[in-house]
C-alpha cells in the first residue's frame, strides 16, 4: 500500500476511534463534534469507499462490541457481529465516497457542510427503517448527558441534530485549511442549537407518584424457566416495597416471570391483589399466546385489580425474537440453523394501544423514534419502555439502551419511565433530564406529569428535515451556479 494511503486509513480509523468513544458507552461526549474530521481528511477528494468503510468498521465493531455477550449462548453471534459490522461499514463507505466525489465537483464547502451532514444522516434515517433495522451507535446519542444541546429533536427529530454535529465537525475542519469562515457557521449551529433550550413545552397536566421496580435476574435463569416458584414471590415483594411509598402507578420489567401471566387465573389473580392492596396500578411485561400465536405482551391492572388493557410489540428483536425471512433461509437449506437459533417467531402486534394514557414501547422498540412518536400521536401522555436487558450482562449497551430513553422524552415531550431487568431503570423529564436512575435491582419512587399536546416531530415526523434537505440542495446548487 502507498504511504499515503497508510495515513488514510489511519486517519479514517482514528475517526472510527474518536466516534466511539463519544458514544454513550464510553461517554466522552465532546468528541462527537472533532471525531469526523480525521475522516474528512483521509477521505479528501476521493470518491473511494475505503476512507468511510475503515471509519465505519471501527466505530461500529467497537461500539456495537455488547452484540459479543451474547456469544455466551451461541457463538454463532461473532458472524452476525461480523456480518452486521461489515454492512455498516460498506454503508458508510458509500457516504464517504459521495462526500469525497462531492469535494472534488463542487468544493470543500459544499461537501463538508452540506453533502455530509445530509448524507450522514440520511444513512442513519435508512438504517433504522424496517423489520431488520437498527438504530444505535447514531451520532446524536452521543449528547444524551447535554439536553441543553437536544431540544431541537422536538421540532425536526434526532437525525437532524446528527446533522448538526456532522456540520460542525466540517466547520472546524474547514478552519484546519485556513478557512475561518467555517468557524464562525459552526458556532453559529452551535449557538441555534443551545438556544432551543427555550423551546415551549406541551402544558403539565395531572401529576402522578410512581414506584419503578427493577430487577437484575440473570439471563440463563430465565431461559431456564425452572424459577417460577422463586420469581413469583420475588416480584411480589417488589412490588409491595414499591407500594410503601404510595405510588399511583407501579411499573415491573419486560416479561418479568417465565410464565403467561394472563392466561394463568393464580399469577393474574396475585398481581391483581397487590394492586388493590397498594391502591395503586400496576404495569407489567408478560409473554402470551393466541390462536396459536406467541406475543410480547405489556398489561395494565387499575387499582382494583381489573385488567384495563394490554399492548403487544409491534417490533420483535431481529433474529432475537424473530427471523426475518425465515422462509427463504428454510429454502436455503438452513431450516435445522433456523430452528435450534429461534424455533418460533414472536409475532408482531398489530396496533399502538394506550392504556389509561400510557404508550409502553417493550425494550428494543424505545430505541426507535418513529414508535414513541406514534404512541404520543394515538394520545399517549406519559411513555412506559419495560425491558430485559439481562441478554447483555451489564455490558455498554445498558448505557445505549437508556440513552434512547432521554431522546424519546425529548422529541415527544413527555416523561419517560424506563423498568428494566438486568439494566437501568429511571425517569427522564420532556426537557431530557435524567431525573432519577439505577442500575440492577431497585426499587425507585418518583413523580410523573401527563402531557398532552404533539412537538413538531410528533405532528410531522421526518417530513420537515427532507424538505429542509432538500431545499438545501437545491438552494446550493442555485448558489454555485449564480458564483
Amino acid at each position: 500500500m502507498h504511504p499515503s494511503r497508510w495515513k488514510e486509513t489511519a486517519l479514517a480509523a482514528l475517526a472510527g476511534v474518536l466516534l466511539a468513544l463519544a458514544m454513550p458507552g464510553f461517554g466522552i461526549w465532546p468528541l462527537a463534534f472533532v471525531g469526523l474530521v480525521p475522516f474528512l481528511f483521509a477521505q479528501g477528494t476521493s470518491a473511494r469507499v475505503l476512507p468511510g468503510a475503515v471509519c465505519g468498521a471501527v466505530l461500529f465493531a467497537i461500539d456495537l462490541r455488547w452484540l459479543l455477550t451474547l456469544t455466551r449462548f451461541t457463538p454463532l453471534v461473532i458472524l452476525g457481529y461480523l456480518v452486521l459490522v461489515a454492512l455498516l461499514a460498506l454503508a458508510l463507505g458509500l457516504v464517504g465516497a459521495l462526500v469525497g466525489a462531492s469535494r472534488r465537483r463542487f468544493g470543500v464547502a459544499a461537501a463538508w457542510l452540506l453533502v455530509a451532514p445530509i448524507a450522514w444522516s440520511a444513512f442513519e434515517l435508512l438504517r433504522a427503517q424496517g423489520e431488520i433495522g437498527l438504530s444505535f451507535s447514531a451520532l446524536y446519542s452521543a449528547l444524551h448527558r447535554v439536553p441543553a444541546l437536544i431540544q431541537g429533536v422536538s421540532l425536526l427529530g434526532p437525525w437532524a441534530l446528527t446533522a448538526a454535529v456532522v456540520f460542525i465537525n466540517g466547520a472546524l475542519a474547514q478552519l484546519l485549511i485556513r478557512r475561518p469562515r467555517g468557524l464562525l457557521a459552526g458556532a453559529g449551529v452551535a449557538a441555534l442549537l443551545a438556544t432551543l433550550w427555550w423551546l415551549p413545552l406541551p402544558p403539565a397536566g395531572e401529576a402522578m407518584e410512581v414506584g419503578i421496580v427493577g430487577s437484575d435476574v440473570a439471563q440463563d435463569v430465565k431461559l431456564a424457566g425452572t424459577e417460577l416458584a422463586t420469581l413469583t414471590p420475588f416480584y411480589l415483594d417488589m412490588g409491595r416495597r414499591a407500594a410503601s411509598e404510595g405510588p399511583q402507578l407501579i411499573v415491573f420489567p419486560e416479561s418479568i416471570l417465565p410464565a403467561f401471566i394472563l392466561r394463568d387465573e393464580g399469577l393474574l389473580k396475585a398481581f391483581s391483589d397487590l394492586a388493590r392492596e397498594a391502591g395503586s396500578a400496576i404495569l407489567f411485561g408478560t409473554g402470551d399466546y393466541m390462536d396459536g400465536e406467541i406475543l410480547n405482551r405489556v398489561a395494565l391492572l387499575s387499582e382494583a385489580g381489573e385488567l384495563v388493557g394490554t399492548y403487544a410489540m409491534m417490533h420483535p428483536v431481529p433474529f432475537g425474537e424473530t427471523v426475518p425471512g425465515r422462509r427463504i433461509l428454510e429454502a436455503l437449506g438452513l431450516a435445522t440453523w433456523i430452528l435450534r437459533m429461534l424455533p418460533v417467531d414472536l409475532t408482531p402486534g398489530k396496533e399502538y394501544t394506550i392504556l389509561d394514557g400510557i404508550g409502553a414501547p417493550i425494550c428494543f422498540e424505545s430505541t426507535f423514534p418513529a414508535i414513541s412518536r406514534r404512541f404520543a400521536e394515538e394520545g399517549a401522555t406519559l411513555l412506559v419502555t419495560v425491558t430485559n436487558d439481562a441478554w447483555f450482562d451489564g455490558s455498554s449497551e445498558l448505557r445505549a439502551h437508556f440513552a434512547a430513553a432521554v431522546f424519546r422524552a425529548v422529541e415527544t415531550r413527555r416523561y419517560v419511565i424506563q423498568a428494566a431487568n438486568g439494566g437501568i431503570s429511571g425517569i427522564v423529564d420532556p426537557r431530557g433530564r435524567i431525573v432519577a436512575q439505577r442500575v440492577g435491582e431497585t426499587v425507585l419512587a418518583g413523580r410523573v406529569e401527563h402531557r398532552s399536546g404533539a412537538s413538531a416531530y410528533v405532528r410531522y415526523g421526518e417530513l420537515p428535515l427532507l424538505v429542509l434537505f432538500v431545499l438545501l440542495l437545491v438552494g446550493g446548487a442555485a448558489w454555485r451556479r449564480l458564483a
